[in-house]
């Protein structure tokens, strides 16, 4: 499964904000929790509209799709994740895409509404 361009595009342009102005790639790791938690809504809502994603188990998979991805590309920022997320997440990540990218194989892809605006 892919992920709408807008998401991925600004989770990464907030990574090159904080790497810009100094940020160690182990700092701000409650902020990009919130960065994360926001375009997760954004996700949802491009899918729900755009692609007329309706159903919510979809939409639930495709959330943790998201979350799977940033958590594989910014790994060292978020071995410090509170309540325990960051816990081996240089094992649990990847096998989490592993395990992702093998569920689905069973999915669609979700396919851009013709009628949609924009």
């Amino acid at each position: 499964m892919y992920f709408p361009a807008e998401v991925t595009g600004a989770y990464l342009a907030f990574q090159s904000l904080l790497k810009t102005n100094g940020v160690q790639p182990g700092e701000y790791t409650k902020f990009m929790l919130w960065v994360l938690v926001g375009l997760s809504v954004f996700n949802v809502a491009i899918y729900w509209k755009f692609y007329n994603v309706k159903n919510a188990f979809v939409q639930f998979i495709l959330l943790c799709g998201f979350l799977v991805w940033a958590m594989n590309i910014d790994t060292t920022r978020f071995k410090d994740a509170p309540w325990g997320l960051g816990e081996n997440i240089e094992i649990v990540a990847p096998s989490l895409l592993i395990f992702y990218s093998l569920l689905t194989l069973f999915l669609a892809i979700p396919q851009r509404n013709p009628d949609a605006p924009g």
